[in-house]
């Protein structure tokens, strides 16, 4: 069976939200998506809320996110593979190797590409 269906609906969190993810299985999944095999990556927005964006994007090795910045923080979750973070204002390089996570600011102008075929867990914003 699949980890999930298309379209994918993203959650919306209430105050009684309670949910897991098959993390693995979902970015396995997107790896076999036509957007993977033609762009080689892709990308599933887990959760979607005002203060809160949780995606899960995949990248074949090669692969680069050209610069680009978040509206929000941003905490990024390796989850296998190995993706290499560059903040592109000054040569500042993070190598994120599964289980390495990495937090960088709001507006931070910057650069991913993944070293091996790779998935990671983006979290953007949050708020106690």
């Amino acid at each position: 069976p699949d980890a999930f269906d298309r379209p994918f609906r993203p959650v919306e969190l209430t105050p009684s939200t309670l949910t897991s993810f098959p993390l693995q299985a979902m970015a396995q999944q997107l790896m076999t998506e036509a957007a993977f095999q033609t762009s080689g990556r892709n990308a599933l927005t887990l959760i979607h809320h005002q203060t809160l964006t949780v995606v899960l994007t995949v990248m074949r090795a090669g692969a680069v996110l050209d610069e680009h910045h978040a509206p929000a923080p941003v905490t990024l979750l390796p989850l296998f593979g190995e993706i290499v973070f560059t903040a592109t204002a000054g040569p500042t390089s993070l190598t994120l190797p599964q289980g390495t996570g990495a937090v960088f600011a709001a507006h931070l102008p910057h650069r991913v590409e993944a070293q091996q075929d790779s998935a990671f867990l983006l979290v953007m914003g949050g708020q106690a």
